[in-house]
């Protein structure tokens, strides 16, 4: 999910791609413990559970997405880069990503799946994508780009030009691991790691990796997520934190968004501190028609009712996913209420 868009569509580089993301002067610190599904008094006929990305296929899926991500590359005059995602912007079509000199631009269609011949470069000292593009003599604007297939690969290429009118020859390799990456950081401090940006594959890979080598990390800290570019591997994501018996906080300041939110939800206990912001939205689209557009017992939905009925129980679950798709458009947000939060079992009153 994006910031904006929580959306499912065809992706097309020769290849099938994923791509389908107020203040208060008193702290508090409400926690919610995770609900147990099979605490009932009655029997109850489970619902099939349902995965765009079967939990036995996940590890071939981050295995294949590993080996993607290790093609991707710059080249400047032959003078070869790796390049790592920085962030997503679908409305303005384009991906931004980060090398050893600076950040790069290009071009990507994320709701037709196609890449988009159009790139620059920045090549600057500053690590803030923000301040880097306020840099206007680092700018190297592409020309005469074109784009090739080959296997999995799209591959731009093209000429680069700077301010002082010099030219470079300019080679970039892209391929399905750019869109379902997503962009986000680990930072471990004591028992807390704090994770923030778009949430994806290497969202998975370092939440798995956590789990691992870090056993004295109780708490999960959603600073700043933007959402996710892949709502399957996010939800397998989600399992990782809930099977750890993690901690999801959200503190004042924080400002999570659509899969975001999913993710916080998967906490075993959740902390939600007075101020934070959580969003929530409807995404874009099965056949033509938004989620919110679709019947409640469409199988579009399956998946993600799966997901809820594990981390927020079988009546409770269904209940929320369905409050977030109708909560906003695809295109917009809806900041939960306190009342809302409190609901939905994502805090105490």
């Amino acid at each position: 999910m994006n910031t904006i868009l929580k959306y499912i569509c065809p992706i097309v580089l020769a290849i099938a791609l994923v791509a389908c993301g107020g203040s208060n002067s008193t702290k508090s610190e409400p926690i919610t413990t995770a609900s147990d599904p099979t605490d009932s008094s009655t029997t109850i006929t489970q619902p099939e559970a349902v995965y765009n990305l079967h939990p036995d296929d996940v590890a071939e899926y981050v295995e294949e997405f590993k080996y993607k991500y290790d093609q991707l590359e710059l080249q400047i005059d032959g003078v070869q880069y790796d390049i790592s995602v920085h962030s997503t912007d679908v409305k303005g079509k384009v991906v931004y990503a980060s090398y050893e000199k600076g950040f790069l631009s290009f071009g990507f269609d994320f709701i037709e799946g196609v890449p988009l011949a159009h790139l620059y470069v920045i090549e600057t000292g500053t690590g803030d994508l923000g301040a880097a593009q306020e840099e206007v003599d680092a700018y190297l604007f592409g020309y005469d780009i074109s784009i090739e297939f080959d296997d999995d690969n799209a591959i731009y290429t093209g000429r680069l030009n700077n301010t002082a009118q010099q030219d470079y020859s300019v080679r970039l390799v892209i391929n399905d691991s750019v869109v379902s990456s997503g962009s986000t950081t680990l930072a471990i401090e004591g028992t807390i790691a704090t994770v923030k940006g778009e949430l994806g594959t290497k969202t998975y890979i370092q939440i798995q990796d956590l789990v691992n080598n870090n056993p004295e990390v109780t708490t999960l800290l959603l600073q700043t997520i933007t959402g996710s570019v892949d709502d399957d591997i996010n939800s397998h994501t989600g399992r990782l934190i809930r099977n750890a018996q993690l901690t999801t906080k959200v503190e004042k300041g924080s400002r999570i968004y659509s899969g975001g939110v999913d993710l916080f939800a998967s906490g075993y206990q959740r902390v939600y501190e007075s101020g934070a912001i959580v969003g929530v939205h409807s995404w874009c689209c099965e056949s033509g028609k938004t989620a919110d557009q679709l019947s409640e017992d469409d199988p579009a939905h399956k998946s993600q009712l799966t997901y809820f009925r594990e981390m927020l129980g079988d009546e409770l679950g269904p209940e929320f996913y369905f409050f977030t798709i109708n909560a906003a458009p695809f295109d917009s947000i809806h900041e939960m209420s306190d009342e809302e939060m409190s609901k939905y079992l994502l805090k105490d009153d």
